[in-house]
């Protein structure tokens, strides 16, 4: 095989390389945000095994298992108390789905 062959191949493999890593980098899809009705009582927290930073009201994980976004809410709430917004994996729950989320608040 000629170098000038070598070179193409090596080029057209690295372009389909690249936006798999690319596309591997985008944490977005994978972790959570939301809001809390009141400020977060402790700054960091873990529930699930997805560690949770908060600044105020609003927290994100950067990493959370893949499960159902208003089932996640649930078990989140129950630690935390109610929610105003809710996103997990890239689905923000409606507000109908954040009134449901909330009946399992933590009191």
């Amino acid at each position: 095989m000629s170098a000038h062959k070598i070179i193409v191949l090596a080029a057209a493999c690295a372009a389909l390389i690249v936006p798999s890593f690319a596309s591997a980098r985008q944490p977005a899809a994978e972790g959570a945000t939301l809001t809390l009705a009141t400020p977060a009582a402790k700054a960091e927290f873990v529930i699930d095994g997805a560690a949770w930073t908060c600044s105020g009201a609003d927290c994100k994980s950067s990493f959370v298992d893949d499960m159902p976004a208003l089932r996640s809410c649930k078990r989140v709430v129950a630690e935390t108390g109610a929610v105003t917004a809710f996103t997990w994996r890239g689905k923000t729950l409606s507000a109908a789905e954040i009134q449901v989320c909330n009946t399992r608040a933590k009191a």
